[in-house]
């Protein structure tokens, strides 16, 4: 952050779907068109990563993209090839994403047990090899090996053991922290994080955590653009910089723009509230662009990789700090209100 700004961090999780239990009922595996490209026969332009790139291309910003490469063996290479020529070809981020259990994503069908979706399960010789074997398949799908610097670990379930992994794997950038998935798959635990980017125990992996405040409900809530109000976005991105937080993290899903009508049938329609939460985010940054900057994780990864060691400096010789901004009653209350209209809107098909 040379020039003052607060870098933000938009990063999209780019994934299939593998069969899933829903209750009695299998829910059936989902590949790159559905999932990922969120193409349907009712809709005449796509609502996944294609709306997403113009959206951001609009104002001028580029996004990282961590792209799942192990589904790749269940729903095909030339799909995982046709996704990162797309992204990379328009000047996006391609970083490494990690779902496990896609390897085989029609697990219930052939009668198999499903394996664990967090990397966090394994032990640290496993971890080394996925990571790995992910990074082959984006290169072989026309990544170049030098960019490919970032991971994410599919439900950040991540743990200390993935920043080893990532150092033996030659990765140096994790972004799995993640303070609101601490209950549920995230096991990262570590004294000297940060709210922004730190160093790991592993000398030469550093974090970039999600970014999470804190509701009224005392709970951790992260920065998911689908499932906070625009509101409470531009709130926290004021916050973290007046605190001097140089780096803010967002998520979303190459999924979460549009209601799946059927699968079978390949309905769909879009997510109206979803996609005017992340035309509104483009916007506010770009009116706002002597405050904030729009970086990708593979342009800081590889910073840090080129620079000298003394150089690096993450935490600028400050001590941690983890006091979380806030978010008040009114946002809280607003974002009740929204999330309860897409409900109603998913049930009686309109966005």
């Amino acid at each position: 952050m040379a020039d003052g700004r607060t870098r933000v961090y938009i990063t999209v999780d780019v994934e299939c779907a593998e069969e899933r239990i829903m209750g009695d009922s299998v829910s059936p595996a989902m590949g790159y068109d559905l999932r990922i490209w969120g193409r349907f026969v009712n809709q005449r332009d796509p609502l996944g990563i294609e709306l997403i790139m113009r959206e951001l291309e609009a104002h001028g910003q580029r996004g990282t993209f961590f792209v799942e490469a192990i589904g790749s063996y269940s729903f095909g290479m030339d799909g995982l090839k046709g996704v990162c020529q797309a992204l990379h070809g328009r000047g996006h981020d391609v970083q490494l994403h990690v779902h496990p259990v896609q390897r085989r994503a029609d697990w219930h069908s052939r009668g198999e047990p499903r394996v664990s979706d967090d990397i966090a399960d394994y032990p640290v010789e496993e971890q080394t090899r996925l990571l790995l074997e992910g990074r082959d398949l984006l290169v072989r799908a026309g990544v170049p090996a030098g960019e490919l610097l970032g991971y994410r670990a599919g439900n950040f379930g991540a743990n200390n053991d993935t920043w080893r992994a990532m150092k033996l794997a030659g990765l140096v950038l994790s972004s799995n922290y993640n303070p609101c998935y601490f209950t549920k798959n995230c096991k990262m635990q570590y004294p000297g994080a940060r709210l922004g980017l730190f160093e790991t125990p592993e000398r030469g992996v550093y974090e970039l955590p999600v970014t999470n405040f804190i509701e009224p409900t005392k709970r951790f809530r992260h920065l998911q653009i689908t499932a906070v109000t625009l509101d409470e976005i531009k709130h926290c991105l004021l916050r973290y910089r007046a605190l001097g937080v140089k780096e803010v993290t967002l998520v979303t899903h190459s999924f979460e723009f549009y209601f799946l009508d059927s699968a079978a049938e390949r309905r769909g329609y879009p997510n109206r509230l979803n996609v005017e939460r992340l035309r509104g985010l483009c916007r506010f940054l770009e009116e706002n662009s002597r405050d904030f900057e729009v970086d990708t994780v593979g342009a800081l990864a590889r910073r840090l990789a080129e620079a000298a060691p003394e150089a690096r400096g993450a935490d600028d010789g400050a001590p941690p700090s983890l006091e979380f901004p806030q978010s008040n009653a009114i946002h809280h209350a607003r974002r009740v209100v929204e999330q309860a209209y897409k409900r109603v809107a998913q049930r009686f098909n309109f966005g």
